[in-house]
């Protein structure tokens, strides 16, 4: 226990050096869960990453950079993004060029999302754009594939509302060849000149974003948000979701984890230390990890190792090791994470710790780390 305390205490004292975090910046950055937009310009899309993220149209709009000659992209938050929204533009162009945007999406986890506005009936650049991507795409699978219907509070009649559903989604689904789930929404916007107050739809698209990229299903329940603890550390929830998934991304690769993985862990107990105004002292350190329990620091020296050796292994490594690597990786950084802003709330508040408080954090966070890696996509 007091070794494990030491060698954190240590990584926390002495944070990565920037070149080796500039590097697991890079690989996460090359992994980040992508939601990809398709659909016309005045669709909606701005006003489903608004929905999402909580920007301003101002914001989200100076924050879509070019990434290919049809696309930008927006990386969210800035700082630490966990998500990455593409949004293509120029549908119905005949320079339109699919393969450019599979190639950007590699093969990190992503989902394409066709957006309609319900009441425009004028969809056969989407349509066409959509047919394209289907005889190209390598990665975009049957399961990652939906339908988000927008302002659909512009069609007042119910009946007809569902025809148009009903309609936009049959085109929809001629174009790529099969059944296409799909959600309706309404985001309205006030500055928009919009009169109807009511949000439709937004724990539905929550929903389908989630069952499409399980990846951020744990981002987009912490956007819901709660109080006290869970809300100190609900601000903190997409810096520590970087830092889990530059773990995994790092921890793929054969014996980088063993230096990374633990470097990126103390920069993140370092950096969420610096928010809450709390030091690591050695005192603090060695609390934290008894708090944790003697099952942390058995895994933690054991899953390392053995996560390693697996990678290594032919055949097994490059594919099942990399792969349960990178999954522990993000679950117990998420979960260290997250039983870390538990403790330096306690600390900040003067709270005395509950007995067995942190462990039961860390393990519940543990178990929702590694549901969002293992969900099965399609």
């Amino acid at each position: 226990m007091k070794d494990i305390a030491a060698k954190l205490y240590n990584h926390i004292l002495n944070p990565p050096a920037d070149a080796e975090l500039a590097r697991a910046r890079e690989m996460a950055g090359s992994q980040l869960p992508t939601i990809w937009l398709l659909g016309k310009t005045g669709a909606g899309k701005t006003s489903i990453v608004r929905q999402l993220t909580g920007h301003s149209r101002a914001e989200i709009g100076n924050g879509f950079q070019p990434c290919t000659s049809n696309s930008s992209r927006y990386d969210y938050p800035p700082e630490h993004p966990v998500v990455r929204f593409l949004d293509t533009r120029g549908l119905g162009e005949a320079s339109y060029d699919a393969d450019e945007d599979l190639r950007l999406l590699g093969e990190g986890s992503h989902a394409l999302f066709v957006v309609l506005r319900l009441r425009d009936a004028e969809r056969s650049a989407t349509l066409q754009a959509l047919t394209q991507i289907r005889r190209h795409a390598r990665h975009i699978q049957p399961g990652h594939i939906a339908v988000i219907h927008t302002a659909v509070l512009e069609v007042t009649d119910a009946h007809d509302r569902q025809r148009a559903v009903a309609a936009a989604q049959q085109a929809v689904e001629q174009a790529w060849g099969g059944p296409v789930a799909h959600c309706e929404v309404d985001f309205p916007e006030p500055e928009r000149g919009d009169e109807y107050p009511d949000t439709v739809g937004a724990e539905e698209l929550a929903g389908l974003i989630a069952a499409k990229v399980p990846e951020l299903r744990l981002w987009l329940r912490e956007q819901a948000g709660a109080a006290g603890a869970r809300s100190s550390f609900r601000r903190l929830s997409g810096e520590i979701l970087w830092y889990a998934g530059a773990a995994a991304a790092s921890d793929a690769i054969p014996l980088v984890g063993l230096v990374s993985v633990p470097a990126v862990q103390g920069k993140m107990l370092h950096s969420l230390a610096q928010k809450y105004g709390v030091s690591w002292s050695r005192r603090n350190v060695s609390e934290f990890v008894s708090a944790l329990g003697t099952l942390f620091t058995l895994r933690y020296l054991v899953s390392l190792g053995g996560r390693q050796l697996g990678k290594l292994i032919p055949g097994f490594g490059q594919l099942a090791g990399s792969a349960f690597a990178a999954s522990v990786s993000y679950a117990s950084t998420y979960a260290l994470g997250r039983a870390a802003c538990s403790y330096l709330y306690h600390k900040q508040a003067d709270i005395p710790l509950d007995d067995g408080s942190i462990r039961q954090v860390y393990q519940r966070a543990m178990k929702e780390g590694r549901d969002a890696r293992r969900q099965p996509r399609d």
